[in-house]
Formats: C-alpha cells, sequence, structure tokens
C-alpha cells in the first residue's frame, strides 16, 4: 500500500495553472485571486480586497480540515474558502 505523498512546491507550482482552472470552472473566477501563488501580484492586475474574520470551530473540527488542507498542499484558509463557496453554491 502507498502511502500519501505530500506533493513538493516544485510539483504544486508546474501544477498551478492546472490547479487553477480547475478551481475557476467549479467555483468560479473569484476564487482564483485566492489560489494565487505567494508574493505581491503583477503590477496593474486588479486583486478583490480581504477583510478578517473570525470562524468559531470545535478543536475536532478544525484539527480535521487542518489535516486534510495539508493533503491536499492547501492552507487551511484556502480550504476554508473552498468549503465554504461550494456549501454556498448548492
Amino acid at each position: 500500500m502507498t502511502a500519501n505523498k505530500k506533493p513538493s512546491f516544485k510539483e504544486l507550482e508546474a501544477n498551478f495553472e492546472e490547479e487553477a482552472a480547475w478551481a475557476e470552472k467549479k467555483y468560479g473566477p473569484q476564487v482564483v485571486g485566492r489560489l494565487t501563488k505567494p508574493g505581491r501580484p503583477p503590477k496593474g492586475s486588479t486583486i478583490e480586497p480581504t477583510t478578517p474574520h473570525s470562524l468559531r470551530v470545535q478543536e475536532s473540527i478544525w484539527q480535521a480540515l487542518t489535516i486534510k488542507a495539508q493533503k491536499a498542499g492547501l492552507t487551511v484558509n484556502q480550504a476554508a474558502q473552498l468549503a465554504i463557496l461550494e456549501w454556498s453554491n448548492r
């Protein structure tokens, strides 16, 4: 049995366009701004402003979200945003 291998940064970077296209197709263009490469956005690009919000969840739910996000190569913030978008689009 093969263990789930966490992708390296180079693998994630190489597949970035494919992952961004999948997210845009599934969730719409508004999510792509959230799943961008780290660093300052290119000059002249339009970025939707963000505001911090608190989210109260049970510790067990937060830990499960953290583990699942790590396996998917996402941050917890990105995973939570995707989960919220998926739920709101139902």
